[in-house]
């Protein structure tokens, strides 16, 4: 499943362990799931898993998203289903992943939540009875949990890409279980005494 890894490195994080792109956010978009205690179907998880791997290897649109769907207003019904879709995933990644760069610029976070929501919602009641409709309807229902989601995940993945002190030293200052976890799986020994950092 997913493509082979070219190399060690992928954003930044190792995926050595890995056999590929998808493996990894697989795992890591499960530990997310449970930490942010959302039940999403199998179905919605892997579309989440690609919409993921298709953002390693491509860039985000230069145009406005709502100026692309409302561009697309006039277009073909193929063109509109492409554009519905670019546009809740875009908002979603960028929710996600960039939120806090977000809450110091003029565009926040909830707009992104409010134009991908409606978006999934559209692409949703455009496709009828199609086996993807579920999927798009499930990620409109529950966009924000979703976004909480991808930003659980990039919290992860910064943590994985971090050295093992400033790993140990996020540990001490938030007790975050998840990061007492993989500092013992470093063989780091994590004491419970030690005081949080003020």
């Amino acid at each position: 499943m997913g493509r082979q890894v070219a190399d060690n490195e992928i954003m930044g994080i190792d995926v050595t362990a890995h056999a590929s792109v998808d493996a990894f956010f697989y795992e890591a978009l499960n530990e997310a799931l449970d930490a942010v205690h959302l039940d999403a179907t199998e179905p919605a998880g892997w579309y989440l898993v690609s919409l993921l791997g298709e953002f390693t290897r491509a860039r985000l649109p230069d145009e406005p998203l709502a100026m692309k769907l409302a561009q697309s207003q006039s277009g073909d019904p193929g063109d509109r289903v492409r554009t519905l879709k670019e546009v809740g995933d875009t908002s979603l990644y960028v929710a996600g992943f960039f939120a806090e760069s977000l809450s110091r610029k003029v565009v926040d976070a909830d707009y992104y939540i409010s134009l991908g929501r409606g978006a999934y919602a559209e692409l949703a009641g455009c496709l009828g009875s199609h086996s993807i409709t579920d999927v798009y309807r499930e990620l409109a229902e529950n966009f924000p949990a979703f976004v909480e989601v991808l930003g659980e995940m990039r919290r992860r993945v910064d943590c994985a890409g971090a050295d093992v002190v400033k790993l140990y030293e996020q540990w001490v200052r938030t007790r975050d279980a998840w990061i007492e976890k993989k500092l013992r799986a470093l063989g780091v020994f994590v004491d419970p005494g030690v005081k949080i950092l003020q």
